[in-house]
């Protein structure tokens, strides 16, 4: 599983054992993953993709893959006999103690990650796809490494967008930012009750937009939101990740305000009516 660049990008397959759960708010859990081989994992970013992998449909036991066809051979295989694959966000690792975390946004058994979640108990295992070799050496290197989030280095005013699914990434945006660095902030979750502190060492003007308990005169979506805002003079740099229809329409609204297509990174992350591998 190696793409080489300016250096050598490498993942591979770990089965981990859930250590731990804390549920954040009503439609997030943080789990808490534990393997030796986890004290080699490093990240490229802090919006990092990884793979969750889950027990085939037919129920037979979870085979790590290996080798550089792996994804070849499961694309391959029955959808009935291969292993479920889902992608998420790196919330935190701790090499020292071996430990990975993973925020799941729990909405009932609506896909295979979320029913998996909503049982999890400590002692649990999947698998996970994770880096162990990366490249920061260039733009071309973060992107191959599975980040998005990658500002110029000279970026001091910076808009992200995110829905209740990068919200974890959009934490740990914020949890780097340099104390020199402004961002303008909009964030959908399910319930007013999932709205959560945010902390930064840079400044950051959050807008919360909430389902179920906001005010009636609260903007209703991501894009509603941003078009009754007006955004700091200077915006040089946008990010946007969550739903697929919302992030294609929230772009093309930063581009009709001026912001040039070459400074919005944007990742789709599902799409609604879809799964997303």
């Amino acid at each position: 599983m190696t793409t080489v660049l300016e250096r050598p990008i490498t993942f591979d397959s770990v089965l981990v054992t859930v250590a731990a759960i804390d549920d954040l708010s009503p439609h997030l859990r943080r789990v808490t993953f534990v393997a030796p081989e986890l004290a080699d994992v490093v990240v490229a970013g802090p919006d990092q993709r990884i793979k969750v992998l889950l027990t085939p449909p037919d129920g037979s036991d979870l085979r790590l893959p290996s080798g550089p066809d792996w994804y070849t051979e499961w694309c391959a295989t029955p959808e009935n006999e291969r292993f479920v694959m889902r992608t998420y966000t790196v919330r935190a690792v701790r090499p020292e103690v071996c430990e990975l975390d993973i925020e799941f946004v729990l909405h009932g058994v609506n896909g295979p990650a979320s029913a998996w979640v909503s049982d999890a108990q400590p002692g649990d295992q999947v698998g996970l796809i994770v880096p162990f070799a990366v490249d920061t050496t260039s733009v071309k290197g973060l992107l191959h490494s599975g980040v998005d989030y990658v500002p110029p280095a000279d970026s001091l005013r910076r808009v992200l967008v995110a829905d209740e699914t990068a919200l974890p990434a959009l934490a740990s945006i914020l949890e780097q930012l340099p104390p020199s660095v402004h961002a303008t902030v909009f964030v959908e979750v399910p319930d007013l009750r999932d709205i959560r502190a945010l902390p930064t060492p840079g400044t950051a003007d959050i807008t919360w937009i909430a389902h179920t308990g906001a005010p009636a005169d609260s903007p209703k979506s991501l894009l509603e939101a941003l078009e009754s805002a007006t955004l700091p003079h200077g915006v040089d740099y946008a990010w946007v990740a969550g739903e697929s229809t919302m992030i294609k329409s929230v772009r093309r609204h930063l581009v009709d305000t001026g912001l040039p297509k070459s400074t919005i990174s944007f990742q789709g992350y599902w799409k609604r009516g879809e799964p997303q591998v």
